[in-house]
């Protein structure tokens, strides 16, 4: 049985700054997905909008029916398009959750009920990474993220409202009402993605009220 971690455990994880090597920032075709917090830090630090980096570093594709975005390979190299000419991270301090995460991956929990998940616990995605010996590192410091348990919070919340989400997404395809699923799928990729964020005001709190204009329409 694979050993699950909290963010406070030690997991061998580290890798020395990944020197020389750049294997999990190639051929990754449309894995590297973003959610709003990516974007976000993604606009803010770049300062760009999500339509200036689209097609150029971030693509779309579909998820169970959900239009998401993703971290663009390059087509000549099939890289990575935010690598340097050394092979190095050149958004490293606030690149995507996904990255950030490697080489653990979430395992989501619930008590049963429906779709939604009550919580979610880190596994080490085993020979994903080719460096032989690792070290232990905390879990929170590898992620390295500011406020920490909301981010946790938020990544969660995320991660139900797209199941939440793709089954509405599936009940109308199947009920023939495909041109409303499309209305619905293009509102969520503009509220969550398109639409501007404020860096001066809490992330969070931008997610949530736009979280909640969305429900209030899709019922």
């Amino acid at each position: 049985m694979q050993k699950l971690y909290t963010a406070k455990d030690m997991a061998k994880i580290g890798c020395d700054g990944c020197k020389g090597c750049s294997s999990c920032c190639e051929g990754m075709g449309d894995t590297v997905v973003l959610n709003p917090y990516d974007v976000y830090e993604l606009t803010k630090n770049l300062q760009v909008s999500f339509e200036d980096m689209l097609n150029q570093k971030i693509e779309l594709h579909v998820e169970e029916g959900m239009i998401l975005p993703h971290i663009k390979m390059s087509d000549e190299t099939d890289k990575c398009v935010f690598l340097d000419k050394e092979g190095r991270c050149s958004i490293h301090p606030f690149r995507p959750g996904l990255c950030r995460l490697f080489p653990l991956g979430r395992n989501y929990e619930s008590d049963g009920e429906m779709w939604e998940s009550t919580g979610y616990r880190y596994f080490i995605l085993e020979d994903a990474c080719p460096k032989a010996v690792k070290t232990k590192v905390k879990i929170d410091k590898w992620l390295s993220v500011n406020q920490l348990s909301r981010n946790e919070a938020f990544i969660l919340d995320w991660h139900n409202f797209c199941r939440w989400f793709q089954n509405k997404l599936q009940k109308l395809f199947a009920d023939g009402q495909d041109d409303y699923a499309k209305q619905l799928n293009l509102l969520v990729l503009n509220q969550f993605f398109v639409k501007t964020y404020d860096i001066e005001q809490d992330f969070y709190e931008q997610y949530y009220n736009r979280k909640k204009e969305i429900k209030d329409v899709v019922r």
